[in-house]
């Protein structure tokens, strides 16, 4: 499944049991049995409604990953918004179990653009869990996106950013195309000759994984700035797995979120290295393992259209 996708839709795990059993830091992993660990998921969207938190526990590498089974029941949980520049904690966002492993807000909060916040989980049975992030701040797509496109035209959108999000660094991107009508007979042909390599029973699972199509993490040393001092970024035909209405959501992601897909994407086959020279995953949680990240969007809606065809 594309890794972005997870970003799009909080539903959808990004845990994979098999790798999060030797998660934890980028040292060689070095443990000689196996021990259970709290898993944390929750990402954070600046101008949203603060997200829901998954809580569960990892598994031996023999047994399945499953969210309902492994479940953590009964965990404190809270969200501190830290001092800008003393991190300490200022006001708490408190949480509630709302169903098996899923902790909801027990009161709406936007997520501030460009703030800090701290992760506490608190459970009788293992020691105290934590993760911060730093929000990226709002940022936007700066001109006009056309309402229609011809695929693979010689006019190729191009995406100008603002590049104000991230205070200090250089920011880390990842665009997703979202296909409003995800239809077999709307594929573009590069992915309609893939669909077609695939069994019948394989068919509709892989539809639906490519309705969110990702660019992967894109850096912004990559590419260049304007004479007004934002990023232009050419909008690959690739991306476009579906004619049709698509909306184009660029995200600028923290630190959190970079490390984790980077090395996760490595573990998950991305790589040449040899299992005994991959680095584990690297993720935000103390204590646990799993991902606590944040991240800044804007979107765009288009539609687009064959290049020579009709539409269908």
């Amino acid at each position: 499944m594309n890794r972005i996708s997870h970003l799009m839709n909080p539903k959808t795990t990004l845990i994979v049991a098999s790798v999060l059993l030797f998660t934890g830091a980028c040292d060689p992993y070095t443990q000689d049995s196996y021990t259970e660990q709290v898993v944390v998921e929750a990402y954070l969207t600046a101008g949203n409604l603060m997200p829901p938190l998954r809580l569960s526990t990892t598994a031996e590498a023999t047994v399945f990953y499953n969210f309902e089974q492994l479940a953590l029941r009964n965990a404190q949980v809270m969200i501190w918004e830290l001092d800008e520049q003393s991190e300490q904690k200022e006001s708490r966002i408190t949480y509630e179990e709302e169903s098996p492993g899923i902790y909801q807000p027990t009161k709406k909060h936007r997520v501030i653009p460009g703030a800090k916040y701290l992760l506490e989980v608190i459970h009788p049975d293992y020691q105290t869990i934590s993760a911060q992030t730093q929000v990226p701040k709002d940022f936007s797509i700066l001109n006009d996106i056309p309402d229609t496109l011809r695929y693979q035209s010689t006019e190729q959108l191009s995406l100008e950013l603002s590049a104000e999000a991230i205070e200090q660094g250089q920011n880390y991107y990842i665009i997703n195309t979202v296909a409003k009508n995800p239809f077999e007979e709307l594929l573009t042909p590069f992915y309609r000759e893939f669909l077609d390599d695939t069994n019948e029973e394989e068919k509709e699972q892989n539809l639906q994984e490519l309705r969110i199509n990702s660019s992967g993490i894109l850096n912004e040393g990559n590419f260049e700035r304007n004479q007004a001092g934002n990023i232009e970024i050419r909008y690959p035909w690739l991306a476009v797995a579906f004619f049709g209405e698509n909306a184009i959501i660029p995200s600028v992601i923290d630190k959190n979120l970079y490390n984790y897909i980077r090395s996760e994407s490595v573990q998950l086959g991305g790589s040449t290295l040899s299992p005994g020279e991959i680095q584990n995953v690297l993720t935000p949680i103390r204590g646990g393992v799993g991902i606590f990240g944040s991240m800044a969007r804007d979107t765009a809606n288009t539609l687009i259209l064959p290049l020579e065809i009709s539409f269908p």
